[in-house]
């Protein structure tokens, strides 16, 4: 074939338009986003390293992680973008979103993540029981919406109150995507209790493919029913 019988994709990409070729696409840009991740969350990967794995230091595992939000927003926000734009640039989107999303995404995650830090230093005083089964269920509701507040965050310009407003209605509303939520949480804590955290820090990208194909009815949702111009 030559040259102006060939078909490329988007500007500059490199690709055709072949289902080989937009196969090869979608695998290129979700690896980047996973490398990006990865070298993103360093600063939460050292702050790891250094606790010491003892009962008391539990409490600051929640207040580590709201470095991880920024993080998590841009990955969302990179996935986006592969459909929305005419080049194959996922470090490009990734930056992108972590610049817009970059205060937002802390407003929507730390509330959430500071909360968990009480209950969790809640359950190592419990000692079991029924106050230790209550205070995970309101843990995992927390984290729920702590990701729904997030996702709306990253790709909405709402005041924070309506942020969280949104994100406790579509908990109940989109009862499939929480249950998806929950399924992610539960294989993520799986991962950690199984292996050790590095796992889950090599596999981001792969935590947050998943975590948009979750969200993505929501989104939709909110920019049909919420905003001016869908």
């Amino acid at each position: 074939m030559n040259d102006e019988e060939q078909t490329e994709g988007p500007a500059g990409s490199g690709f055709g338009q072949g289902a080989l070729s937009k196969f090869t696409a979608f695998i290129y840009w979700h690896l980047i986003v996973l490398a990006l991740m990865c070298v993103a969350s360093l600063p939460v990967v050292a702050l790891f390293f250094f606790l010491a794995r003892v009962p008391g230091n539990l409490a600051l595992v929640p207040l580590i992680l709201i470095l991880y939000g920024p993080v998590l927003s841009a990955g969302l926000f990179a996935l986006r973008d592969r459909t929305r734009v005419d080049e194959l640039a996922p470090l490009k989107s990734f930056l992108k979103g972590l610049r817009l999303g970059l205060v937002d995404s802390l407003k929507a995650w730390a509330p959430p993540m500071v909360f968990l830090a009480v209950l969790v230093g809640g359950l190592v005083v419990s000692g079991g029981g029924i106050l230790f089964g209550l205070l995970v269920m309101i843990g995992v509701i927390a984290v729920l919406w702590g990701l729904n507040a997030l996702t709306i965050a990253t790709f909405f310009s709402f005041r924070w109150i309506d942020i969280a407003r949104l994100a406790v209605y579509y908990l109940g509303r989109r009862w499939i995507g929480t249950i998806g939520l929950l399924a992610l949480l539960v294989v993520a804590t799986g991962v950690v209790y199984f292996t050790t955290e590095a796992v889950l820090w090599l596999f981001g990208g792969v935590f947050v493919a998943f975590l948009w194909a979750t969200v993505q009815p929501m989104v939709a949702d909110i920019q049909e029913r919420f905003t001016a111009h869908p």
